[in-house]
């Protein structure tokens, strides 16, 4: 298996966005669903092959409404981990947030002779 999803409740977090990970010949990309989430904070982390990503989704205030009579939507903070078992380069990885959407780029480790 090329990685392993996990998730940390214990961590305090309270909802784990959804993720797809795809391969390409020179690079893993992680996609990461997170709407309504700033990019200040949302914090990506590398431990031992594992790729943190955790942060915060504010739940924006809303002076018009009385009282809200349904929340489906998922607030406050989230940590979701991914062990990978392909060796990449972290140190030239990039991610972008956009309309939601967070794309990770991880560059596969090039064997040198």
């Amino acid at each position: 298996m090329y990685f392993e999803f996990r998730t940390q409740p214990s961590l305090g977090a309270t909802w784990a966005p959804n993720v797809d990970v795809c391969e390409r010949p020179a690079e893993i990309i992680i996609f990461v669903e997170m709407p309504g989430v700033d990019r200040s904070d949302v914090q990506l982390s590398w431990n031992d092959g594992t790729l943190i990503i955790s942060g915060l989704k504010r739940q924006q205030p809303q002076r018009d409404i009385a009282r809200y009579l349904c929340v489906e939507r998922a607030y406050g903070r989230f940590h979701r981990e991914i062990v990978l078992n392909v060796p990449v380069d972290q140190t030239r990885a990039t991610a972008e947030l956009k309309n939601g959407l967070m794309k990770i780029c991880l560059p596969k480790q090039t064997s040198r002779p």
